[in-house]
Formats: structure tokens, C-alpha cells, sequence
């Protein structure tokens, strides 16, 4: 088993919430399949370029000369990973946008998707499910819209199910962050069953 593991904790492992979320998940993980290859691409260096027209289309012309090449990478591992797990804050109503630079190189025509003769849209990646994992200082209900959005994403690359765990209202007065964010680690193991039994 492939997990592949999104790092776009962008506060580093010594401050992120949602790291340390991501690390209880990823840590049930190891214990439910201690065969799995756990396999990290750490966004917060911030490596990949924005993708700009000109940029697109070199790489589009690039994957007809050599689709190994090395700028592939996301779009590979998202394609040839068993589940793919991304750690984010919750960021101005969404994600940092690293991850969004991320997803547009993971996002390839011809890896991640193609279209059929008739038109129709079809993903490949063989991942049976992606898990979104985010922290917020506020309430997300109705607001989630990091998770609605890779929601639609791993559709479109064929990934049948996307599951959301979240620890929020973390920076509200008055409530315990340390009670909720354990309260979020004590969910991971019904998450993990579920996975299971997909």
C-alpha cells in the first residue's frame, strides 16, 4: 500500500495544529498497515513554480517528449498512490496556496485524467479515497470550502471517496484547543476502520 502524504502544514511540525493532527492519522495509519509505504511531499518550502500560460504549455509539450520527466512527479504519485492524505490549515476560507500550486501539477491530462472518444472526463488514480486533514481557529460548517474543492478534484482523478478531518474553533475565547484536538485525534481510529472497509 502507497499513502501519499501532502504537506502543506505551513507553520513547520513545531507549531501546526494540523500537523500534529496529520501525524495521529498518518501514525493509526502505520499500525492498521505496517506494510505502507508512507511517501511525503512537503509543500512548505513553497519548490514548485505557479503554473503560468507559457509554463503550462511547455510542460504539456514537455510530457509529449518524455512523460517520466521529473516535473511530472505530483502528477505521478497522485496517479500511483493507494490514498492520498493532505494536511492544510484552514486558510482564508480555503488552503494555503502552495497546495493550490501543487494540485495544478497534479492536475495532468494523460496521468491524472483523460477523455474518452465521446467526450467523457475519466480519472487515473488508483487511490480509493483521499482524507483532507485541517485545524481552524473558527467554525467550518458551511464554510469548508478547501475540502468542497478537493472534493470535486479527486473526482475528477477517480478517487471514489474523500473523507474531512478537522479540529476547529481551535481560537475561539473561552474553549480548549488541547480538548478539541484530542477530541480530533480520537476520531482517527473510526477513520481509519472506515478506509478499511472501502
Amino acid at each position: 500500500m502507497n499513502i501519499l502524504f501532502v504537506n502543506a502544514c505551513m507553520r513547520g511540525p513545531e507549531r501546526s495544529r494540523t500537523w500534529r493532527l496529520c501525524q495521529a492519522f498518518l501514525q493509526r495509519c502505520k499500525e492498521r498497515w505496517p506494510e505502507a509505504e508512507i511517501r511525503e511531499r512537503d509543500l512548505t518550502a513553497g519548490a514548485l513554480p505557479v503554473l503560468t500560460a507559457a509554463l503550462d504549455e511547455a510542460r504539456h509539450q514537455r510530457f509529449q517528449e518524455d512523460p517520466q520527466d521529473p516535473m511530472f512527479a505530483p502528477a505521478h504519485e497522485m496517479a500511483q498512490s493507494d490514498l492520498v492524505v493532505i494536511g492544510a490549515p484552514y486558510w482564508d476560507l480555503n488552503f494555503p496556496a502552495a497546495l493550490k500550486v501543487y494540485l495544478e501539477w497534479a492536475s495532468m491530462l494523460g496521468l491524472t485524467f483523460r477523455y474518452t472518444r465521446e467526450g467523457k472526463q475519466v480519472g487515473m488514480s488508483r487511490a480509493k479515497a483521499l482524507v483532507y486533514v485541517t485545524t481552524a481557529g473558527g467554525p467550518l460548517e458551511g464554510q469548508n470550502y478547501g475540502f468542497d474543492y478537493l472534493k470535486g478534484l479527486a473526482a475528477m482523478f477517480g478517487i471514489p471517496e474523500a473523507r474531512c478531518l478537522s479540529a476547529q474553533g481551535l481560537d475561539i475565547q473561552g474553549n480548549d484547543p488541547e480538548a478539541i484536538l484530542k477530541a480530533a485525534e480520537e476520531r482517527v481510529e473510526g477513520l481509519v476502520l472506515e478506509l478499511e472497509a472501502l
